[in-house]
């Protein structure tokens, strides 16, 4: 998604997305989302760290990592009588039938949102199709929309007034529970899905270790691919696997409990003036 800039990118950020730019032209660690993957208890809500510790995931959690609006009204999920005009004619602009079988194309709306054209409503879809397909809700299939995704593209004329951070973790844990029963059945998945940039930051800012400019959100202008490569393999165990770095209990909005607690005393005497003038 480079080249959005100047006109483009006002529209991006008029629709509540503007902070996911520091995600465009990155690329996920694959190793370490698939093993995050698997650390994702789907019935729970939880992620577990390497050492057996286990953090609740919230919609709270996905606004501060990804900065994303957290609005009032709920994205649409399903087609109905009061979307289905709207869904025809998103179905009529990106549509493609591929094996038999039609769906949404993102690589048609990344063509588009690359294209001559801006702010418009098609533009606002499309963008909402790249995004959604490539960074909040994807599946292994990074050329066609999943379906269930398609209600959702109804929102994009007033997107900053949806709650998009419920929407990404609801979408993360279902494909964690197709993932949890693929590597039960079958010993392993093919790929997963689901937002593991969100997780990824999620686990690292738990990692013991000094903290990364602990209280700036949202967190994803904190973590560039490199740094984000660096903490990841400082975690890797002998076998391959992750989880070698202990867990650290701690919460976003609060001060960060690695993080240095003294105070240069220039407002009041040290112990030995106090001393002295007693």
């Amino acid at each position: 998604m480079e080249g959005l800039e100047g006109a483009k990118m006002k529209v991006v950020e008029g629709m509540g997305f503007g902070h996911l730019k520091h995600l465009f032209g990155q690329a996920m660690n694959k190793e370490l989302g698939y093993w995050l993957m698997t650390r994702v208890n789907a019935d729970t809500g939880e992620l577990m760290g390497g050492d057996g510790r286990e953090f609740t995931l919230s919609s709270e959690q996905v606004q501060c990592v990804l900065g994303i609006p957290k609005g009032e009204r709920p994205v649409p999920l399903q087609m109905d009588d009061t979307n289905k005009v709207e869904i025809d004619k998103i179905c009529r602009w990106f549509s493609k039938v591929e094996y038999g079988k039609a769906s949404i194309s993102i690589v048609d709306a990344k063509e588009y949102v690359l294209g001559e054209e801006v702010d418009s409503e098609k533009y606002r879809v499309a963008f909402l199709v790249v995004l959604l397909g490539m960074f909040l809700c994807p599946t292994t299939n990074f050329s066609s929309l999943a379906s269930e995704l398609t209600p959702a593209l109804c929102a994009a004329e007033e997107a900053s007034q949806y709650d998009w951070c419920s929407f990404v973790l609801d979408f993360l844990l279902r494909r964690a529970r197709a993932f949890s029963h693929s590597f039960e059945n079958d010993g392993y998945a093919v790929g997963c899905g689901g937002c593991t940039y969100f997780l990824a930051i999620f686990y690292v800012d738990r990692l013991r270790r000094p903290p990364v400019r602990w209280g700036e959100y949202p967190r994803v202008k904190v973590y560039d691919k490199e740094l984000l490569k660096n903490v990841a393999e400082a975690d890797r165990r002998n076998s391959g696997d992750f989880g070698k770095t202990k867990s650290v209990d701690v919460a976003y909005g609060e001060v960060h409990p690695r993080a240095a607690r003294d105070i240069y005393p220039t407002e009041s005497l040290t112990f030995a003036e106090e001393v002295r003038s007693n």
